[in-house]
């Protein structure tokens, strides 16, 4: 039996791998810097449930024996002590061990999600919708996917015993290009990490070893249709109707109304005009609060449904708010049909999904009634489809916070998402930075925040709309301060777990 060493196995990529190759009969230990850390031991303790033994990264798991193959990421540096000490012990990337897995489990059809945005949302979603389906998929995916979320499963992982495989693949580091999957989907291509040219040649060389198709958003097709092979099959998605749309958005909007609604045990019953009750469905009563962004008046709350329609008139209700979430449903819509599943029930599938974690993810109130959500957003396109989400739900000032996921990534894409973010921001809004998260590592520890900051509000005609804050201490007191009933607060940002704590405390919650 084949003995796999994931050096820094916590990671949201490494620790799925993990769980997916312990079931798949490997021998795995690993290692993690942060492996006690409270905010990781979600990962961490579902790992260990299934047996796997997790060391300090020091080398010391050399002790007790060579392992086969030391399994690490873009993210491990050359001088790691687990390198070090297995010298001469051969090395895999994470996203060729996840090729030969996929290969040696025999998955009939397995499906890739990628792009630069929402590629976690949209796998769990898909993964979702074949559940729906009763198609039983297995799935790895880079986020923690709530309902399949649970004793050896942090969320990232499951093992299901159907046919699919749906998984995540990842651009950031070009690894994508190691994948052959049967089937995939890429929704868009942002200037995240490269640029335009370098990305189109990436995900060129990708769409290569795709074998039977891929669904593509109508800005990627354009991009790389010179560099598909000839008779390559590929349905394309467009956010409007178009002369010769194949999928397309005919109608996007979002419906208000207010009804009488009761929650129990997590069974939502929404009452007619008359008391009778009307539509039923299940669905987690926090997860009902940040869908529909619903206001209490007594017993009745003020629902708002996002409602698309897509090409042929088929209606469906979003189970989140956002353009972003339609065309992510359309992609999904195109896709099943296309591998055999029926439209009608495609849709029913599509109209349930309990979210990702940290993807607009409903915190509570504060004391003051403003509504706090926590979102992983961390790239203008992201940033700005989170902020046009909480427009949606409603009405008041949005307090939009971001927390730059490293010195790097911030000075990659400041100019960007000023043009981006400048055009959606109201009177009373505020755009608001943290300090860069630092992991440890090399750093310049630039640009600093506040040079960034003097910048923005030099090209603006209302500057006070960016503000910055060198502490959550600082920030605490002024979103407290400031926000009020209607207004809504959202904590941005990728690679710190602790976000989701300093969410939750804005409303008095324990994380």
């Amino acid at each position: 039996m084949t003995h796999l060493h994931f050096i820094g196995i916590g990671g949201i990529g490494m620790s799925g791998l993990a769980a997916m190759c312990a079931d798949s009969g490997y021998t795995v230990t690993g290692s993690d810097r942060g492996a006690e850390r409270p905010k990781n031991r979600r990962i961490i303790d579902a790992l260990e449930l299934q047996g796997i033994r997790i060391y300090p990264q020091d080398g010391s798991y050399i002790r007790d024996g060579r392992p086969d193959l030391l399994v690490y990421s873009t993210a491990i540096e050359e001088g790691n002590a687990d390198f070090v000490a297995g010298a001469g012990i051969d090395r895999i990337h994470r996203s060729q061990l996840l090729e030969r897995v996929i290969r040696e489990s025999g998955f009939e059809c397995s499906i890739a999600v990628t792009g630069s945005c929402g590629k976690s949302t949209v796998t769990a979603y898909l993964a979702e919708a074949l559940t729906n389906l009763g198609a039983d998929p297995s799935c790895l995916d880079g986020a923690l996917i709530k309902r399949f979320t649970g004793g050896r499963y942090a969320g990232n992982y499951r093992h299901g015993a159907g046919k699919y495989f749906v998984f995540e693949a990842d651009e950031s580091d070009k690894s994508l290009v190691n994948y052959s999957p049967d089937y995939a989907i890429i929704l868009n291509l942002g200037c995240d990490h490269y640029e335009k040219d370098e990305l189109v040649r990436v995900f060129g060389e990708f769409l290569a070893k795709v074998k039977k198709g891929a669904v593509l958003e109508r800005e990627v097709y354009e991009l790389v249709r010179p560099r598909l092979k000839p008779g390559f099959p590929v349905r394309v998605i467009d956010a409007s109707p178009r002369p010769d749309s194949q999928f397309a958005i005919e109608e996007y909007r979002i419906l208000t109304r207010t009804d009488a609604i009761y929650s129990q045990g997590g069974r939502r019953e929404r009452l007619a005009p008359s008391g009778d009750r009307a539509v039923t469905d299940t669905i987690g009563a926090t997860n009902l609060l940040s869908i529909y962004g619903m206001r209490s008046e007594g017993f009745r709350l003020e629902s708002r449904l996002p409602v698309a329609r897509f090409t042929g008139g088929r209606k469906l209700e979003l189970p989140q708010p956002g353009f972003h979430m339609a065309m992510n449903a359309l992609a999904i819509d195109a896709l099943l049909e296309w591998i055999g599943f029926d439209p009608a029930e495609t849709i029913e599938a599509l109209e349930r999904f309990d979210g990702v974690w940290r993807r607009n993810d409903y915190a509570g109130l504060t004391a003051s009634g403003a509504t706090v959500y926590d979102d992983y957003a961390h790239n203008p396109e992201k940033i700005v489809s989170c902020f046009r989400a909480m427009r949606e739900m409603g009405d008041g000032n949005i307090y939009a916070v971001f927390q730059p996921h490293g010195y790097a990534p911030f000075g990659f894409m400041r100019d960007q998402l000023y043009l981006e973010i400048e055009p959606e921001l109201r009177n009373n809004d505020r755009f608001i930075l943290l300090p860069p998260y630092y992991a440890g590592g090399t750093s310049s520890f630039r640009p600093k925040p506040e040079e960034v900051l003097a910048d923005w509000q030099s090209r603006c005609r209302r500057p006070e709309r960016f503000m910055y804050f060198p502490n959550r201490e600082l920030l605490t007191d002024f979103l407290l301060l400031q926000s009020k009933p209607g207004d809504t607060i959202v904590i941005m940002g990728a690679r710190d777990n602790s976000l989701s704590d300093y969410a939750a405390s804005l409303t008095g919650e324990k994380p």
